[in-house]
C-alpha cells in the first residue's frame, strides 16, 4: 500500500488573477472500467505552495443523485473495499462480498439488489489531506447502477489537476477543461511537483 504525494506551487502574481476570477484549484482522479461520469475529488483555495497527500486505500459509496453536470454527490452509504470482489448494495449498506469472474486484480465491483429504486448512483471514493485538512471518502466517479447490474471499477494512480470557478468536492463533471494537466504515478513513483505558469495559462511539471 502506497502513500502518494502532489506539490503544487502558484506565482503571488497568479494567485491575484485566480482569486479575482474566483477560481479554485481543482483535482479528478481517473477510475477505468465502469467509469461512469469523473467527480470532482477535490477543490480548494490555492496558496503559494499547495501539498495533497492520500493513500492506495479505496471506499465505495451510494448515493442517489442523477448524474448530470455540476450535481453534487450526497453519499447514502459507504464502506472500505477490497479488489478482486462484489460488494451487493442491499438494505441500504453495502455487504455480502464475494468473488467473480469479472472482478480481479485492482478491480472493485458493486452489484444493485435493491429493486426498490430503478437505479442508484454507486462509485469510488478516496480520503485525502490538502494543506493539512482532512478529506474523508470523496468520491471520484458517479456511475448509474440499475437494478440487479454490476459495475467494475478499476482505480488509477492518474490525477488532472485544472482551475475553475464554481466548482465544490463531489460535483459531476462532463466538461473539459484546456488548462487540465494530467500526473500519472507509475512504477514506483509517490511523489510529483507541478507549477501552474500563468504566463501560458497551464500547469508543467517541476519535477
Amino acid at each position: 500500500m502506497s502513500n502518494y504525494n502532489l506539490k503544487i506551487s502558484f506565482s503571488k502574481e497568479a494567485l491575484t488573477t485566480i482569486y479575482a476570477a474566483g477560481q479554485k484549484l481543482v483535482l479528478v482522479k481517473a477510475v477505468e472500467g465502469d467509469a461512469g461520469n469523473p467527480v470532482a475529488w477535490l477543490s480548494t483555495l490555492p496558496f503559494e505552495e499547495n501539498t495533497v497527500e492520500w493513500k492506495e486505500e479505496y471506499m465505495l459509496y451510494t448515493a442517489r443523485q442523477e448524474i448530470t453536470s455540476g450535481a453534487k454527490i450526497s453519499k447514502l452509504s459507504e464502506a472500505n473495499a477490497t479488489d478482486g470482489v462484489v460488494y451487493d448494495v442491499v438494505d441500504g449498506s453495502f455487504g455480502n462480498a464475494h468473488t467473480s469472474s469479472t472482478v480481479g486484480k485492482n478491480t472493485y465491483g458493486v452489484r444493485n439488489q435493491m429493486n426498490q429504486y430503478p437505479y442508484l448512483t454507486v462509485g469510488m471514493a478516496v480520503s485525502a489531506t490538502v494543506n493539512g485538512e482532512e478529506r474523508k471518502c470523496n468520491p471520484v466517479n458517479a456511475v448509474v447502477l440499475p437494478y440487479n447490474h454490476t459495475a467494475a471499477m478499476s482505480p488509477t494512480e492518474r490525477v488532472g489537476i485544472f482551475l475553475a470557478a464554481n466548482i465544490d468536492d463531489g460535483m459531476v463533471q462532463t466538461k473539459k477543461f484546456s488548462n487540465m494537466l494530467t500526473i500519472e504515478y507509475t512504477g514506483n513513483e509517490t511523489e510529483h511537483t507541478v507549477r501552474y505558469d500563468e504566463k501560458a495559462g497551464i500547469f508543467v511539471v517541476a519535477d
